[in-house]
């Protein structure tokens, strides 16, 4: 790979990693290099449709291009049709955004949301990958794999998962209340995990809500299918050994 592909990468991916879009300088300071050297990869960048100037700024993007690869990387994920329509009953009957994380190595891709009722809403992009220890969809898939890695600071938590069966996290704009994520269990082992992602359950008593076994017999299902036709929910990446992987 020649040097300016391989810098055009590196601001590619300081673009898709930022919360916010950033400018030729920010970028410069973050990578060690010159704004003009950022300028001119962000220019090649953008012809390409991989970033896109964040309404006519100065500040950049990502691009359409970047949208379709994202797509086109999500929809080898079968697991995606199969639980679409479980999200969709599952968010209407909670009122809020409905997801599905799937394992990929040791992290969580999302790759699929129905939107709820509910006009508040924090949650992440389609795509977005987090360690599997730090996200609430993370943790409900972490908690259910024999081949997990030891993770001591969270043992209480995943300890706590695994005896009632879903994973919370408090929510950051309601204090007290807390998302819920079910893990997709295959062979006792999880694949996935379904996440509803408002703040829905009082984490002072996570257990006692009353639409709980509403949300149970939703989710309950989808892990039938996947005993049933794991054929299904296979991953398109699945032979990897989870150490071979390496995202973000």
């Amino acid at each position: 790979m020649s040097s300016s592909a391989a810098r055009a990468l590196r601001i590619l991916e300081t673009v898709g990693a930022a919360e916010r879009p950033l400018g030729p300088t920010e970028i410069g300071q973050k990578l060690g290099l010159p704004a003009g050297t950022v300028f001119r990869g962000l220019d090649a960048l953008d012809r390409a449709g991989y970033v896109a100037r964040f309404r006519a700024s100065s500040k950049f993007v990502l691009g359409k291009s970047v949208a379709a690869l994202r797509q086109s990387l999500l929809a080898r994920f079968p697991i995606r049709d199969v639980t679409a329509p479980y999200l969709r009953q599952l968010a209407f009957a909670s009122g809020e955004t409905c997801s599905l994380t799937v394992r990929l190595g040791w992290c969580g891709l999302r790759i699929a949301a129905a939107p709820g009722t509910n006009e508040v809403t924090n949650a992440p992009p389609l795509g977005a990958v987090r360690p599997l220890g730090e996200g609430l969809a993370g943790r409900a898939i972490l908690a259910f794999l024999r081949d997990a890695p030891p993770e001591k600071p969270l043992a209480r938590v995943l300890a706590e998962i695994r005896q009632r069966g879903f994973a919370t996290e408090e929510t950051a704009f309601a204090r007290g209340r807390a998302a819920i994520a079910f893990p997709l269990r295959r062979d006792g082992q999880a694949i996935a995990a379904i996440a509803v992602e408002g703040p829905v359950i009082d984490l002072k008593n996570a257990s006692a809500h009353d639409d709980l076994p509403r949300w149970r017999e939703i989710v309950e299902p989808v892990e039938r299918l996947a005993q049933a036709r794991p054929a299904l929910f296979a991953g398109p990446f699945d032979h990897l050994d989870p150490d071979d992987v390496r995202l973000g």
